[in-house]
């Protein structure tokens, strides 16, 4: 009797953008599905260092901040550094890591997703390393992300010059992967996604082939925050802002097409 095969596992997702975009909240929307798991940030993408190197483990390993956010995933510090000192590769840190995390915190899940805005610098090596993952760009105007970046709520870049690299930078990579592997990115506008979230999950889940529900998303509550028109920048700074990101913010829909 022949041997039924089992079906491929569907691919694994990233979220990324500039910091500041909204990529928190998408990510807690999508962990309503029930067949996706998101743990907190992991940053294995963050920082240049390779696998297998001290320099990659100490960065990892002694984070306070990635510390708590094991915690909270359900995963001990020994069984990660049990996965630092085995993996060969990041993909086979985020495989070992992510079945571990499901198992703990949401056995239920089939596929599982990584949502840490500054993974977008290892963009490349996740698109070649973890076959057929995809990736989910969240973009904002960058006046808003300057702005929210000013105030410093979550993470604090006072310079502009800081912030205008972040979101230009995010938006470069992006716009290059999007190139070398076409199918494989979803560019989102956190401005669309917040005036209609559903519509845009609905959207969203369809191009990952997965299943919705509006029941599932009944408590997503989205509001626009502009800081760009609270006066944190001053109209100066804004021409700063554009100036420094025209090209992006064309591409974006964020100035006409044509603006000189």
């Amino acid at each position: 009797m022949t041997a039924v095969p089992k079906p491929e596992p569907a691919p694994p997702f990233f979220i990324v953008g500039c910091v500041r975009s909204g990529t928190t909240m998408l990510r807690d929307a999508l962990r309503l599905h029930p067949n996706l798991a998101c743990p907190e940030e992991t940053s294995f993408l963050r920082w240049g260092e390779a696998p297998g190197t001290d320099n990659f483990n100490r960065m990892l390993g002694t984070n306070p901040v990635l510390k708590h956010h094991r915690e909270l995933d359900g995963i001990t510090e020994d069984e990660f550094r049990a996965m630092l000192a085995a993996c060969t590769s990041r993909g086979d840190l985020y495989r070992r890591y992510m079945a571990l995390f499901i198992e703990r915190r949401k056995p239920g899940a089939r596929r599982w997703f990584d949502k840490t805005p500054q993974n977008v610098y290892g963009a490349l090596l996740a698109a070649t390393t973890i076959e057929r993952s995809r990736f989910v760009h969240i973009v904002r105007d960058p006046r808003n992300v300057a702005a929210s970046l000013r105030i410093g709520k979550v993470v604090k870049v006072g310079h502009l010059n800081g912030a205008i690299a972040y979101w230009t930078e995010a938006v470069q990579i992006m716009n290059g992967l999007k190139k070398a592997y076409p199918g494989r990115v979803l560019e989102i506008r956190y401005e669309d996604f917040v005036a209609d979230p559903q519509a845009g999950l609905r959207a969203l889940l369809d191009w990952l082939g997965e299943s919705y529900d509006p029941a599932w998303f009944a408590s997503v509550d989205t509001r626009l925050v502009d800081h760009a028109q609270e006066g944190v920048l001053t109209p100066a700074e804004l021409e700063q802002v554009v100036q420094g990101c025209r090209r992006g913010m064309r591409r974006h829909g964020y100035l006409p097409p044509h603006e000189s």
